[in-house]
């Protein structure tokens, strides 16, 4: 008799086993499912924050005017137009080809050394040199040759810093 019963209780006892296991190969599905929610949402959260960010950068980038018109002129090395070292520029840089210099104002706004700027239909220079404190609103490109500075004379153009 005794025999009998572990026969016949061994078949549930095993169906509780299996039923068991299928519960918990459920919960862990659960688990795992809600894991991976957890996981998206932290995502989201950081992509929103970094949205926030961006906009942020953008707005601030807008307040300031990108585009404005300067007077433009052209300068060479020579102890006339620069101070006793007229290869070294207030960057303490060597002036070469493609650098410009800018009036202490445009400086003071954020025209600091190593910054390129865009001038209307004359490509992009790095700034490299400051003007004399006489020069306001102004860009002076560098040029090796004197005439050729001369013959670029004085224009009114427009200019933008660029965030590169």
């Amino acid at each position: 008799m005794k025999l009998l019963i572990n026969y016949t209780l061994a078949p549930v006892l095993c169906a509780v086993v299996v039923v068991l296991a299928v519960a918990v190969v459920v919960k862990q599905q659960e688990v795992d499912g809600l894991k991976h929610k957890l996981v998206l949402a932290e995502q989201t959260a950081e992509a929103r924050k970094a949205m926030v960010e961006e906009a942020r950068l953008l707005q601030k980038a807008m307040s300031k005017p990108p585009v404005r018109k300067v007077t433009v002129t052209a300068y060479n090395p020579t102890t006339a137009q620069c101070d006793e070292d007229p290869l070294i520029a207030a960057s303490m840089r060597k002036v070469r080809s493609g650098t410009i210099a800018v009036s202490r104002d445009l400086f003071d706004q954020g025209w600091v050394f190593g910054r390129k700027v865009r001038i209307e239909g004359y490509g992009i220079f790095e700034i490299n040199d400051l003007m004399n404190k006489r020069f306001t609103q102004r860009i002076d490109i560098f040029m090796w040759d004197e005439n050729q500075a001369r013959q670029f004379g004085k224009k009114n153009i427009k200019a933008a810093l660029l965030e590169i």
